[in-house]
């Protein structure tokens, strides 16, 4: 929000009706090769009401996201919708040349009002105007029906009306798997608590060691017997020193049981 703003102020403050960094800012024709353009572009607006319409969106819908995705997946999502826009309308430049510029963050915004009313459809809204509660779903649904419908009403220019209708596409996928917005953690952490796993399943497994006579007494009676007489001659020749783990747990095994 801060950037937004002091770019806009330094952009229209004492300048003309274009706005003073527009022409560097932003994304039209001949300009794609321009790279910075593709995200610059979001950041440059002359429109006060469309301004100020999207750092209210950031500010209310952008902390409900952010709180539910984390601040590293939040700013991977502002990212793709910025980058999808900027993709959308070079795709449709290409086609159809000619027109005017991509400015203003549209892409962003409507791209945070799909993801609130995916990650929050029930919840309540207060709305100002008209002064009534509706829920996130409804409201994302009724702001992205009005965009298409002052589209078309107002026979914008269709390369800049689906640039920023694109933020929908991107919050919709990014939403259903957000797994996609997993970009830049090192695998190291991916795979410390494998090995933390690994070492639990490896202890339970030494305890067991003294378990295993046991399931060889589970023979028959005169196997049995035949054991134990060994162990009890061995004892008698070699003392009880010289017993093994095993041969201990069969003798106590066996004295518990007669």
């Amino acid at each position: 929000m801060i950037v937004i703003a002091v770019v806009f102020l330094l952009d229209v403050a004492g300048a003309n009706s274009s706005g003073r960094l527009k022409p560097f800012f932003a994304l039209g024709v001949g300009e794609f090769y321009e790279i910075w353009r593709w995200v610059s572009y979001s950041l440059v607006d002359v429109n006060v009401i469309s301004w100020l319409f999207g750092l209210m969106i950031l500010y209310s819908f952008g902390r409900l996201v952010e709180q539910s995705i984390g601040s590293r997946r939040f700013a991977v999502f502002v990212s793709y919708c910025v980058l999808a826009g900027a993709l959308v309308f070079i795709l449709m430049r290409l086609i159809n040349p000619g027109g005017i510029a991509l400015t203003g963050a549209s892409s962003m915004t409507i791209g945070l009002v799909v993801a609130a009313g995916l990650l929050y459809p029930e919840q309540q809204v207060q709305m100002m105007l008209p002064p009534m509660s509706v829920k996130l779903k409804n409201l994302a649904l009724f702001l992205v029906g009005f965009i298409v419908i002052m589209s078309i009403a107002q026979r914008l220019d269709p390369a800049v009306s689906l640039a920023h209708l694109s933020g929908v596409a991107v919050a919709y996928f990014c939403m259903r798997k957000v797994s996609l917005l997993d970009i830049g953690k090192s695998n190291k952490q991916k795979k410390v608590p494998q090995k933390k796993n690994s070492k639990l399943k490896r202890k339970p497994a030494k305890k067991k060691s003294g378990i295993k006579p046991r399931t060889l007494l589970k023979m028959s009676v005169n196997k049995r017997e035949e054991e134990v007489n060994r162990i009890l001659d061995k004892v008698s020749s070699e003392g009880i020193g010289n017993l093994t783990d095993e041969e201990k747990e069969i003798l106590k095994f066996a004295a518990n049981n007669d």
